[in-house]
């Protein structure tokens, strides 16, 4: 029997009435395999490498990737980074001072004069998937979009760091790549429980996808 390990943001891990029965668990109920969600909220690349250090096993057969929607997220340039994962006190406190930091600059303006750049730039993002992939050639690995946003300032953003997976699912022969974003863009008002997050029909849809592939 084969094995699932999923490593992603909150779109991986599941919200609401989802969490705990997002596209891994689904797959894997409807594959027969035994499946673990490493989803984090608020996860980016740098906690992906980190989430894969930790959790890929010989026995791991299917590994399924997703990150971009906090990764190409804009913010005050020069706002420091605490991981989300693996999580601690002093990590969540130092998480709450570094918020209060960017509101500050946004609300007195330090964004407009300073500039934003994204929370992991995208030549770093790039390097980081291409190390999970690297790391994960005794699997078959599947690349999945970043779904758009109902905010639709960000999805130009998001599109980016999408076709950086594009690129990257061709250059390695055990990984693949699921396209999402054209059709959830098309259903935003039926897949989201919010601006941001999936919900049970949109999950549905992403198993049919990855079905279609693998």
């Amino acid at each position: 029997m084969g094995k699932i390990l999923a490593i992603g943001d909150c779109n991986t891990l599941g919200v609401k009435n989802c969490l705990g029965n997002s596209y891994p668990e689904r797959l894997a109920e409807l594959l027969g395999m035994q499946v673990k969600n490493c989803g984090c909220t608020m996860a980016t690349t740098r906690e992906g490498l980190l989430m894969l250090r930790h959790n890929l096993t010989e026995d791991v057969t299917h590994l399924f990737i997703q990150f971009g929607l906090v990764d190409s997220y804009k913010t005050f340039k020069y706002s420091p980074y605490v991981l989300y994962y693996p999580d601690n006190f002093i990590r969540k406190q130092a998480r709450s001072l570094v918020k209060k930091f960017k509101k500050t600059c946004r609300d007195i303006g330090m964004n407009k004069h300073f500039g934003e750049a994204s929370v992991v730039g995208i030549e770093e993002y790039e390097k980081n998937v291409q190390t999970m992939v690297a790391a994960a050639h005794k699997a078959k690995v599947f690349l999945l979009d970043t779904i758009p946003n109902k905010q639709l300032e960000r999805n130009t953003q998001i599109q980016s760091y999408n076709d950086v997976l594009s690129s990257i699912s061709q250059q390695y022969s055990h990984c693949g790549k699921i396209d999402l974003y054209t059709h959830f863009y098309n259903n935003l008002d039926n897949y989201y429980y919010d601006e941001t997050h999936c919900n049970g029909k949109g999950y549905d849809y992403i198993v049919k996808q990855i079905l279609n592939v693998i």
